[in-house]
């Protein structure tokens, strides 16, 4: 496979669906990227190699176009295929970056974008998720450094044997007590009801996992009237919960009585069959934790399957019972096409992540052993500073 020569990636038709008015509104609503962004487009970059490994949205392209304008070679795959916009894929495939991503693929093609991504060796690697990093640690490459941005990711390279420095943008204030604890759940809960149709008044809502990500899904369900019942292992964030309004259960109890279910721990394997055979008749699973596998969607399509409508399959298990999963276990929240609300949010979030390869380009790691470090803090407060003056 070699996605970046799909016919759908290489329709200029498909591309043709982003126009400059689209992108000239995004640098409205999100200014501190364009700002980032403009700077970084007069760059002479065109002796760097950027690979980056995340979600290829329409949020992408301010991302990463300002690297192709300053001459860089610029390589993208998707960290969650189901979260892929075909048409930013194309739009970006169009304008200088190769594309190793489409929607859909199957779980060799995206093993295969990873292999193909980390063959040869790059000057910088902005992953998410943690897979890109691990697949140029185990091929020995040495870059000048990389970027990590998720939970999951986290879980992943700080176990490896460095060969170069990675720098970990998940866990700063910015993005944990901003984009994980509230943005998420602004996103996330407005797709829900455009997926499904429902609201949550009333409805009885179980969040596996009380971290930033739980934390916020959960108040803002609460918000939106629903019961809301919380499943967390640690004992701190479970007395937290029970201080936000909910109820902490147990995850046996949790699954029988709520008739919505939310993964948000990051970690894989967090409902398997044992459990999903344990939910309520009719119950809505859904993830919005940055793994595709807290769900086991695998042994989900080894029952009967009907697909009810777009991102809402139907499984009927062998006792009967009828089960409801939104978006392949994927992020809901970045369901392509559905579009929550608050896509201003974004920017600070894509301003790091442009701020973060530049330093990078400019030799801002050149001082670090191989090793697994804290994204710059004076880098974040230059971010949350222009974000601030922004808004004012």
């Amino acid at each position: 496979m070699t996605t970046s020569t799909t016919s759908r990636i290489k329709d200029p038709a498909l591309a043709a669906n982003i126009t400059d008015e689209t992108l000239a509104w995004r640098e409205v609503i999100c200014p501190v990227t364009a700002k980032y962004g403009n700077y970084v487009a007069k760059r002479d970059l065109r002796d760097k190699t950027i690979v980056s490994f995340q979600h290829v949205l329409e949020d992408t392209i301010p991302t990463l176009l300002p690297f192709v304008k300053a001459g860089a070679t610029v390589k993208v795959g998707a960290c969650n295929p189901d979260s892929t916009d075909d048409v930013a894929a194309a739009y970006l495939a169009a304008n200088g970056v190769e594309v190793h991503a489409f929607s859909g693929m199957t779980p060799d093609e995206y093993a295969k974008s990873i292999d193909i991504l980390s063959d040869s060796p790059a000057d910088i690697v902005a992953d998410m998720g943690g897979e890109l990093i691990e697949a140029f640690v185990k091929k020995g490459h040495k870059v000048d450094g990389a970027l990590e941005a998720t939970t999951t990711g986290v879980h992943r390279v700080e176990k490896l044997d460095f060969t170069f420095p990675v720098f970990n943008w998940n866990d700063i204030a910015i993005k944990d007590r901003l984009h994980n604890r509230h943005h998420v759940a602004q996103e996330m809960w407005p797709v829900f009801s455009n997926v499904t149709g429902l609201a949550l008044y009333g409805r009885s809502v179980l969040v596996i996992g009380f971290g930033p990500v739980g934390r916020g899904v959960a108040e803002r369900a609460r918000n939106l009237g629903a019961v809301v019942c919380v499943v967390e292992r640690d004992p701190v964030r479970a007395l937290e919960a029970q201080h936000h309004g909910c109820r902490v259960v147990g995850l046996e109890d949790g699954l029988r009585e709520c008739a919505i279910v939310v993964t948000a721990t990051g970690f894989s394997g967090i409902l398997g069959a044992d459990q999903i055979k344990l939910a309520r008749r009719g119950v809505i699973l859904v993830n919005v934790g940055h793994s595709n596998t807290e769900i086991d969607v695998k042994w989900l399509d080894t029952q009967e399957r009907t697909r009810m409508r777009r991102y809402i399959e139907r499984f009927t298990l062998e006792n009967g019972k009828e089960v409801y999963l939104l978006n392949r276990g994927s992020l809901l929240n970045l369901a392509p096409g559905m579009g929550g609300s608050g896509k201003d949010l974004f920017d600070p979030f894509s301003a790091i992540l442009i701020r973060g390869i530049d330093w990078l380009a400019s030799g801002g790691a050149s001082s670090f052993k191989p090793g697994f470090y804290a994204y710059p803090a004076d880098v974040e407060r230059e971010i949350a500073e222009a974000v601030l003056h922004s808004h004012s």
